[in-house]
């Protein structure tokens, strides 16, 4: 098992000051992921401890663009919040449980000595994932947590009472539940393909209406109808084929575009790719699409009446293929009506969720983060001055209407929880009876910072009491 929270750093060692994505992490992370380090180790248990010497890893990425990846990182220190760090490896950046945010450095998480991490009544945003040993299933590992919840529960009450543990899959708590999204996705593509094998069939069956009087020909001088079959589906097969190639071509053109344009839209962009599995799928339907919806003209041709067919120039059989015509453009009709429905219901869902209130105006509102130096942290009254000091920096900017500085949360993109029981009421016996709310550390021109109305009462003054200060 592993446990992972994030953590950024100020990175001093470049000259002017850089603001570095991290983690931290346990020393069975990458072990328990099967990743290999690019170059050098990853943490060991000993240096995941209280007191031993600060080591970190640093990303590939950032390997190679700030240091030209050049061995000598190794051993190499890095000043990282005023604190050196020794370089013992170089690992990717790139890990699907952090989305689409890569990262730059990891340093241990056991190394941090913060009272509140080692809280057990307080998260500090830490997650954990593990991987099961061969034979056991997940049913056995989730009855096994149960049993674990239940021991923390007896040994640790006030944190722990009726806690319970309950396991996902990595894969669904990366992807969520977009297995069924991705099967109406491929019904709605198959549909276009249907549609459009039904018009080349058509197209077919109208180009053989000119061609019977050649196969008639071929028929009189002793071709058999197999041979005319097979002529046929030659020709409609490596026309699927060729199709499919182009698809091909513009699906990887088309991908390409994508994500040159939109590199970090989409978790784990980097790895989309055509694969050989792709180029068998399509090579398999190309193949599928031709034989079947080239069947139909072919038999329809192969069965040629010589005489009336000699005679007239090939006009006598044009009733029987009209009638195939007409199934092929009633196949046609229905689906491309199933795809309009399906493509309406889809712009009305979009449109109902563009309509959606928030709750508050995201309209020319700009968000970064800041790192305040480890030496103005020394007190609570220094890191609120440098906030102040910061806010008030940012308000007199022309244009800047507010500012706000908030506790690392933004709406729908994290949150933190408290612990809170109504007054007039008794005080559960301990914190882990009590109910949760989600809350937001943030500054008096919050809500006008973000377009949020007041609907009721009063929000925060400039001046905030001591009672509050906590906030900060």
């Amino acid at each position: 098992m592993s446990a992972y929270r994030e953590h950024d750093f100020i990175l001093t060692d470049t000259g002017e000051p850089e603001r570095l994505h991290g983690q931290q992490i346990s020393a069975e992370f990458f072990p328990s992921l099967g990743i290999e380090p690019v170059l050098g180790r990853t943490f060991r248990p000993e240096e995941d401890q209280v007191g031993a010497a600060p080591v970190a890893l640093v990303s590939e990425a950032m390997w190679r663009s700030k240091y030209g990846g050049s061995r000598d990182i190794l051993g190499k220190n890095l000043t990282l919040n005023d604190t050196g760090y020794t370089v013992i490896g170089v690992v990717t950046g790139r890990l699907p449980m952090f989305g689409i945010q890569a990262m730059d450095v990891y340093v241990p998480i056991g190394q941090w000595n913060d009272p509140t991490f080692r809280d057990r009544k307080i998260g500090m945003g830490t997650q954990g994932f593990g991987r099961l040993k061969p034979g056991v299933t997940f049913e056995q590992a989730q009855a096994d947590m149960k049993t674990v919840s239940r021991d923390l529960s007896a040994a640790y009450p006030e944190a722990d009472k009726d806690t319970v543990i309950a396991l996902v899959p990595l894969k669904k708590d990366i992807v969520g539940d977009i297995e069924g999204t991705l099967f109406v996705l491929l019904g709605a593509v198959g549909f276009v393909l249907l549609i459009a094998c039904a018009n080349v069939a058509n197209l077919l069956l109208a180009r053989s209406t000119g061609r019977s009087r050649e196969f008639a020909i071929r028929a009189a001088l002793g071709a058999s109808q197999a041979r005319v079959i097979c002529q046929l589906l030659t020709e409609s097969v490596l026309l699927g084929v060729s199709g499919g190639l182009i698809g091909l071509a513009l699906a990887k053109w088309g991908t390409q575009a994508v994500l040159a344009a939109l590199p970090e839209a989409l978790p784990r962009a980097d790895a989309i790719h055509l694969d050989g599995r792709v180029l068998f799928f399509t090579f398999a339907v190309s193949i599928l699409a031709g034989i079947i919806f080239g069947l139909a003209p072919a038999i329809r041709t192969a069965r040629p009446k010589l005489a009336e067919t000699l005679r007239e120039g090939g006009r006598g059989s044009s009733g029987a293929r009209h009638a195939t015509q007409r199934v092929f453009v009633v196949a046609e009709m229905a689906l491309s009506l199933v795809l309009l429905v399906g493509a309406g219901l889809m712009i009305r869902s979009l449109a109902a969720l563009h309509s959606v209130n928030p709750g508050f105006n995201p309209q020319n509102v700009t968000t970064f983060a800041m790192g305040l130096s480890p030496a103005r942290l020394t007190t609570p009254a220094t890191i609120r001055q440098a906030l102040r000091a910061a806010t008030e920096s940012f308000e007199s900017v022309p244009g800047v209407e507010a500012a706000s500085a908030t506790g690392g949360s933004l709406p729908m993109q994290g949150d933190s929880e408290i612990p809170f029981w109504r007054e007039g009421r008794p005080k559960p016996a301990t914190q882990a009876e009590m109910n949760l709310a989600l809350w937001y550390p943030v500054q008096p021109d919050y809500l006008k910072a973000m377009g949020i109305p007041l609907i009721r009462g009063r929000f925060s003054p400039r001046k905030i009491p001591k009672r509050v200060r906590w906030l900060w």
